[in-house]
């Protein structure tokens, strides 16, 4: 028998937090210990799986690493303190999880990985149990539940938000997500937040480029599907304000681009001038994106679609109609939670940027930008899956 068994799912836990230590950038373990207020080498043991952190920890953790999400980091921190009092034996270990799947069936899928863990637990030595947490998957299942909670939509599902015959194609979750957020919450504020929410409908949120790239970098692991109607490609090439690093997230899918106008500059497709903007500015600074130039070429042509809208000019001028405007370029997100956000503007190269206009639209012109963008994408070929 190993000379003391480690808590499996603080180990996962630490294989973690080291996995996300490396996407920032390669920061140091001695700097994210100081963050939490940990010494050094006290946090190493928390990332070898020796050493539990207590919930105590847990808002100085979502500081330090801004992609962990408080509530679901609240539970795991708590389901390891319970793991960790039947630590005697594997068999103790595995009836606490048990118990904790039953009182909280939203952890059951990440719990259920553990049934390939049992077996090895007592005997293996820690690196062999990490190596196992990996090859089970363990660790993606864990980072998944501690950023987001997604809601796994089919390609089908993705079709059924763009279809003219689905009436409210993202009314279903809104209001869903609205009732979950009101339930337990004293009547005598409805009247407040109804009011905000009249109030809201006369605002017009305003968006620069950067502002939009600075959105899309806090919720880029949030993001299933981004897809992109712009004017003329170039606008796609600034790899300094969008840097496409989503691509390379787990919950990421597809990135869909289409654009009107062919490529000014005789330097190859759209898409070619994309892989070499983004590759050379990964090259730059390579000690920052190392890990993702490793499976840049797999990310790049499993995640990234970009096609010319031939002979659709006007279907896409339509598409790019905002009001009595005409924008430039619009953007979808699809959220792994299951609703959408959407932006146009009319950003374009060599244009100062007190010149620029961007908002997110409406509900109503949300859901008829939908339909357009699916009768867009057909035309192109392209099926979301």
């Amino acid at each position: 028998m190993a000379s003391k068994i480690r808590n499996p799912l603080a180990q996962a836990l630490g294989v973690v937090l080291q996995t996300t230590r490396d996407r920032m950038g390669g920061i140091s373990s001695s700097d994210i210990a100081a963050s939490l207020g940990l010494a050094a080498s006290h946090y190493r043991m928390v990332e070898a799986g020796s050493a539990v952190l207590q919930p105590s920890r847990a808002i100085r953790i979502i500081q330090t690493f801004e992609t962990i999400e408080f509530v679901p980091l609240c539970q795991i921190l708590v389901a390891i303190q319970l793991i960790d009092s039947s630590r005697q034996s594997a068999n103790d270990m595995q009836a606490v999880v048990n118990l904790v799947k039953e009182v909280n069936p939203g952890m059951t899928a990440l719990l259920n990985r553990f049934d390939g863990l049992w077996e090895i637990i007592e005997t293996a030595e820690p690196a062999e149990v990490a190596r196992r947490i990996t090859a089970l998957g363990i660790d993606r299942e864990l980072h998944t539940f501690l950023t987001t909670e997604p809601a796994s939509l089919t390609a089908e599902e993705i079709r059924n938000f763009m279809t003219p015959t689905y009436a409210h194609p993202i009314s279903g979750q809104l209001y869903d997500k609205i009732g979950n957020i009101l339930q337990g919450v004293a009547p005598f504020y409805l009247d407040t937040v109804l009011q905000l929410v009249e109030n809201l409908k006369h605002i017009t949120p305003r968006v620069t480029p950067e502002e939009l790239g600075r959105w899309e970098g806090t919720h880029k692991n949030r993001i299933s599907y981004i897809i992109g109607v712009v004017r003329k490609p170039e606008i796609i090439l600034n790899v300094d304000t969008f840097d496409y690093t989503f691509l390379w997230e787990e919950n990421f899918r597809k990135m869909v681009l289409i654009h009107r106008d062919p490529p000014q500059a005789n330097r190859g497709s759209a898409a070619q001038q994309i892989v070499r903007c983004l590759k050379e500015k990964f090259e730059a600074e390579r000690m920052r994106y190392e890990p993702l130039l490793k499976g840049f070429d797999a990310a790049i042509g499993d995640k990234l679609l970009v096609r010319q809208g031939e002979g659709l000019s006007e279907r896409i001028d339509k598409v790019l109609q905002h009001r009595s405007m005409a924008m430039n370029n619009l953007w979808f997100y699809i959220m792994t939670t299951g609703y959408v956000v959407p932006f146009i503007d009319n950003a374009e190269t060599g244009v100062a940027s007190g010149d620029l206009y961007g908002t997110s639209l409406a509900y109503d012109e949300t859901c008829e930008k939908l339909v357009l963008i699916r009768e867009l994408l057909d035309d192109v070929g392209i099926t979301l899956g």
